[in-house]
C-alpha cells in the first residue's frame, strides 16, 4: 500500500531522508492521499521528527560509519526498517507493547541488559510516557559503553519548568494538563539537568538553528530538538538551575 501511494506522490519538491524518496508533498498519514505540509512521508510514513533525527544521525554521529551495537527504545518504523538492514548495525529494539522491530517487550525503566552493552541508544518521544523517567534515563546511561552516545528527544517547552503531577491519572485529564492522553508530563528547560544527573554529558541541538531551506526540503518542524547524550565518565555532570 505504501509503495503504491508513494508512486502517486512522486515529485521533486520535498525529500524523505529516511527512505530516500523524492516527492511532490507529504501526506496526512496512515493511508491518506491528502497532502499535508511537513506531514508524513507517503513511502515510509516517517513523521517530521523522524526525518529530523535521521539527518541528525547522519551529520552528528558515527551510526552509519562504524560497527555499532544499537538499542532502539520503542522503535520507529521509518528508522528501524533501515537500521535492521544495515550490515554495520547490531540492532536491538525494545517496547512494552510489541511494536514492529521490537523483539523484547521490555520496560525502559528496568532493562535486563548488562552494563556497558551498547555503543548507541535511540530514544525518541518515549520518556514523556514513562512513570519513572529519571530511572529510565539512568538505565540508558548504565547500558551504554564508555564513550557511547544516546540520541534522546521529548516534547519540550523551554519557556517553563517541567510540569508533572502523579495524581493526574485519567486520559482526559492528561490531555488537558500535558497535551496528550498518554503523556505523564510536559518537559521544560530543566530537562537537561535530568540527563546530566544520570551521568550524561549533554549537547543540545535546537531545531530552529536548521536553515529554512533544509526544513522545507525535508519537512522538518521547528520544535523537534535533539539531546545528544554522551557517556564519557563514570561521574555525573554537574547540574545548573
Amino acid at each position: 500500500m505504501l509503495a503504491g501511494r508513494a508512486i502517486f506522490f512522486m515529485g521533486w519538491r520535498v525529500h524523505c531522508p529516511c527512505c530516500g524518496w523524492k516527492l511532490r508533498s507529504f501526506t496526512r498519514g496512515n493511508t491518506s492521499l491528502k497532502t499535508r505540509e511537513k506531514g508524513y512521508c507517503p513511502r515510509c510514513n516517517s513523521k517530521a521528527r523522524h526525518r529530523r533525527n535521521w539527518l541528525f544521525l547522519k551529520e552528528h554521529t558515527d551510526l552509519f560509519e562504524k560497527q555499532i551495537r544499537l538499542l532502539h527504545v520503542s522503535p520507529k518504523y521509518s528508522l528501524a526498517r533501515r537500521f535492521t538492514k544495515m550490515a554495520n548495525i547490531q540492532f536491538t529494539g525494545i517496547d512494552l507493547e510489541g511494536r514492529p522491530f521490537a523483539e523484547h517487550p521490555i520496560d525502559v525503566s528496568d532493562l535486563p541488559f548488562e552494563s556497558d552493552t551498547f555503543d548507541a541508544v535511540i530514544c525518541i518521544h518515549v520518556l514523556e510516557h514513562v512513570l519513572n523517567d529519571r530511572l529510565a534515563i539512568t538505565e540508558l546511561h548504565r547500558v551504554l559503553k564508555q564513550g557511547g552516545w544516546a540520541l534522546i528527544t521529548v516534547p519540550i517547552d523551554f519557556q517553563r519548568k517541567t510540569y508533572e503531577d502523579p495524581t493526574i491519572k485519567t486520559a482526559e485529564a492528561r490531555k488537558l494538563h500535558f497535551g496528550e492522553e498518554q503523556h505523564l508530563r510536559i518537559y521544560g528547560d530543566d530537562f537537561i539537568n535530568r540527563l546530566r544527573s544520570a551521568g550524561f554529558k549533554v549537547e543540545l541541538n535546537r531545531a530552529e538553528d536548521i536553515p529554512n531551506s533544509v526544513q522545507n526540503k525535508f519537512g522538518i518542524i521547528k520544535n523537534e530538538h535533539v539531546f545528544l547524550c554522551k557517556k564519557n565518565s563514570a561521574s555525573p555532570e554537574k547540574t545548573t538551575q
